[in-house]
């Protein structure tokens, strides 16, 4: 590890977060229950008896260049708050214990938060995950998956996310992103099922759009009026859908194309028409055992898909996590693939992301070229980049 490659912003502690929540109740933005600030204050409270809240600004180890930063994305959890929410509760400590030696700045959650959206305890175990975040003052997006509908993949159906969980709440979560200085809750829409939040980080501001399974004409509104919105026309613009691009780059899954055909086609020409801004496109949905990114630049944008969630990886499959393997005590029945964690590193001076994939379950990095490799930032892609361009892990 290498030391003093400078100070992150400081985060918000949970002391400072209870006391803006009680702040924030006494305006009457908390409602009673399930939203109660008694609820709120019991279950944050229960989250720090497991763990004890880490300052990240008193990290002073790095494994990111001075001029770099982190975002860190997962998605597709719903395997782990329906059958293992321990493993999600170590993936988000995992996350935790890293945000500063990678200078993190965002997570982003691209849906399908729980198997069945119509299960509170679903979301009581997803809440005690994602709250780990909350209580250590590290801000993040979301947006409703197909499984996090309260009717399986039905959007019009609604969710019970922000009132099964207070994680999920956009209220109490704007609260405390716009306590951490550097960031800004940019808005939400329909319930919490669409997120948005900018942020400042090494002198350059960004805006990560979050969007849900097949997002009708209103969701889509939402996105083009934050796009033309003046006061982001000189944001950098992530959007993160739950479902865009496959497991292959297409936009016309052989699968799930009738359903998101719609949607597609609605969102494409926003990029399109935004793409001085839009330079990343982030999605999950696909299960596969391996990341994509484009080789090649779409209008000025890179478009990564990664999901894991459970997934076929029997030996020899060069792409498996060794789960299914011969004497490794453990198979796909045990739902445990989206406990995997995607670094995005913007590396400024190169004008590149280095990305990589942390397996929390194994405790390893992978290391397939599909889930280690640089894309560029801002600029076209250079002759000849390709989309299996090999990054080498540093083992923290």
């Amino acid at each position: 590890m290498t030391k003093g490659y400078g100070e992150r912003e400081e985060g918000i502690s949970r002391r400072g977060f209870l006391k803006s929540a009680g702040a924030f109740a006494a305006f009457g933005a908390i409602a009673a229950s399930p939203g109660s600030l008694a609820g709120l204050l019991q279950r944050l409270s229960a989250a720090g008896a497991a763990r004890e809240p880490l300052d990240a600004a008193d990290s002073s180890e790095t494994l990111v260049p001075p001029d770099s930063f982190s975002i860190f994305w997962i998605t597709d959890t719903q395997f782990l708050s329906e059958s293992n929410p321990a493993l999600f509760k170590k993936m988000t400590n995992w996350i935790v214990d890293n945000w500063g030696p990678y200078n993190g700045k965002m997570v982003i959650h691209t849906g399908d938060i729980v198997e069945d959206g119509g299960v509170e305890k679903e979301w009581i175990n997803a809440d005690e995950a994602m709250s780990v975040l909350l209580n250590n003052g590290i801000p993040y997006t979301w947006c409703a998956g197909n499984h996090d509908d309260l009717t399986n993949g039905d959007q019009s159906s609604g969710w019970k996310g922000d009132l099964w969980s207070f994680a999920f709440n956009p209220s109490i979560v704007e609260n405390a992103v716009n306590q951490l200085g550097y960031a800004e809750w940019a808005g939400d829409n329909h319930n919490g099922m669409n997120t948005a939040v900018s942020f400042t980080a090494n002198g350059l501001d960004f805006l990560v759009v979050n969007l849900e399974w097949r997002g009708d004409s209103s969701v889509l509104e939402w996105v083009r009026s934050l796009l033309d919105d003046p006061a982001y026309a000189n944001h950098y613009v992530i959007v993160a859908p739950h479902a865009y691009i496959n497991a292959l780059g297409s936009l016309t899954d052989p699968r799930w194309y009738s359903d998101l055909a719609d949607f597609i086609a609605g969102l494409t020409p926003i990029l399109d028409e935004h793409s001085s801004n839009v330079f990343l496109t982030l999605n999950g949905h696909f299960a596969t055992d391996c990341g994509y990114n484009t080789p090649a630049m779409v209008n000025g944008r890179s478009q990564l898909m990664f999901d894991r969630q459970d997934m076929l990886d029997k030996s020899p499959s060069p792409l498996g996590r060794g789960v299914d393997e011969p004497n490794s005590g453990a198979t796909d029945d045990l739902k445990v693939g989206g406990a995997t964690v995607t670094i995005l590193t913007f590396e400024i001076g190169l004008n590149q992301i280095s990305v990589k994939t942390y397996d929390t379950y194994k405790d390893k990095w992978r290391d397939d070229p599909y889930e280690q490799y640089t894309i560029p930032m801002f600029v076209p892609a250079p002759s000849g980049h390709g989309r299996i361009t090999p990054f080498v892990a540093q083992v923290s």
